[in-house]
């Protein structure tokens, strides 16, 4: 017995020793991903992250094993820095004005087009990207007027910015100068580009140019457009209103503000925590006009084209979209039936609910690139989903007609709007 015990506690610890030389085995590709922090399903218990998922699939797939070294950056900024220092990725996820940048600076490859061939089983992205997002990525020009960002892009998550507000204050909300008649009650962004787009909807809102598209105008960075908005951000800074980043959101959910000018991904983790204090707001998108933002798959010069293609198209599956829009709160790029069904079920009304507390919510835009409504994209939902989380997440047709992504500030651009943001910052509340 003693004999047995020994023979198998080596052979124990020889499958011990041999299961971690394995571990330690160099991968036969190392794919290096940069993005944000808590960007990605990391997985929960018995559950694998979305990473760990991608590199089974990848070996299935291929044969060959694969180490995903996942950089999280803190922001555009800081991922162009490091960039400039000379670190190499193959794989990013910068916003929409750092993709526009990183290509005119011919830092960037182009997908190639085998990743939009439909007949491929495994290309996930072209099957499932949403109708609305392909167009909108297909129309969209880089700065050299030609290049388009589907060229170079592959679509990850996608929203707006507008107001978490106080219901009683829902109204008001559709004017951009709700956060500067609340004052000390409202909250800002601290950061000059989506305090610029705040400032230009202020403006513009009372000084609409008819000559100019609205894109034209909510990007209009002329010397007298920007003295003018300065001087609104400035009356808005005096007035009180506090300039954050991620540090209000706490106080938010508390119920210290009123007004909150957010991204809607935040504005849904938002609503969401502070309806555990019984605390309700509503998500508004101004009237007039607001920011369309996304954040896109790029793949570096010299990128390891086939894994990164791999990697952006096995989180491109409509389950794995699912996946990540319930970890991080934000709106996939994919559309398909299971992201369907998802928001489907999520917004549901209660199974009692009385049919005046239901309301139809048509999102055949997003899903199908029919030109009227489809009914198979019309889900039923809890009718204060209408300006809560559901809108926050998917806006309807009419209000997608009124968002504007916002471009890059080249160089004497840049300069000035730094230069304008710094006065502003100067400020002291009254």
């Amino acid at each position: 017995m003693k004999k047995f015990i020994s023979l198998a506690l080596v052979s124990a610890l020889s499958a011990t020793s041999l299961a971690a030389l394995a571990s330690c085995k160099k991968a036969d590709v190392t794919l290096r991903v940069a993005s944000w922090a808590e960007y990605i399903d990391e997985g929960e218990g018995d559950n694998k992250s979305m990473i760990e998922n991608f590199e089974k699939w990848y070996e299935e797939q291929t044969g060959k094993s694969i180490k995903v070294e996942y950089i999280e950056l803190d922001d555009n900024e800081t991922m162009y820095n490091k960039i400039t220092l000379g670190e190499t990725y193959d794989l990013l996820c910068p916003s929409e004005y750092m993709i526009m940048k990183l290509q005119s600076e011919d830092k960037l490859e182009k997908y190639p087009e085998s990743f939009f061939d439909t007949s491929v089983e495994t290309n996930y992205y072209a099957k499932n990207v949403s109708p609305f997002i392909k167009s909108t990525f297909e129309k969209g020009k880089m700065k050299d007027g030609v290049s388009k960002w589907s060229e170079y892009a592959a679509g990850y998550m996608w929203g707006t910015t507008g107001f978490v507000v106080n219901p009683e204050y829902a109204e008001e909300a559709k004017s951009w100068n709700v956060v500067k008649n609340h004052g000390k009650k409202a909250t800002a962004k601290n950061n000059v580009r989506d305090s610029y787009f705040m400032g230009l909807g202020m403006y513009y809102e009372n000084n609409a140019d008819k000559t100019k598209t609205l894109a034209e105008m909510m990007n209009d960075t002329s010397v007298n457009t920007m003295n003018a908005v300065k001087e609104l951000l400035k009356s808005v800074k005096t007035g009180g209103v506090r300039f954050e980043t991620d540090d209000a959101k706490e106080a938010v959910i508390a119920g210290e503000y009123d007004v909150s000018y957010q991204w809607s991904g935040d504005a849904v983790y938002i609503m969401d925590e502070a309806e555990e204090n019984e605390i309700y707001y509503d998500y508004v998108i101004p009237e007039f006009s607001s920011n369309m933002w996304f954040d896109g798959w790029v793949l570096m010069k010299g990128a390891q084209t086939d894994a990164a293609t791999m990697f952006v198209n096995f989180i491109s599956k409509s389950e794995n979209a699912v996946k990540n829009c319930d970890y991080i709160g934000y709106t996939p790029c994919v559309a398909g039936e299971a992201m369907l069904e998802y928001i489907a079920d999520k917004y549901a009304p209660a199974e009692n609910a009385a049919d005046e507390d239901k309301a139809a919510y048509d999102l055949t835009y997003f899903f199908s690139d029919s030109a009227s409504s489809d009914e198979k994209y019309v889900i039923t939902a809890d009718k204060e989903q209408l300006h809560r989380q559901l809108f926050a997440q998917f806006p309807d047709a009419s209000t997608k007609e009124r968002l504007v992504v916002m471009e890059y500030f080249e160089k004497e651009v840049n300069d000035r709007a730094n230069s304008m943001w710094n006065d502003i910052s100067g400020e002291s509340a009254k």
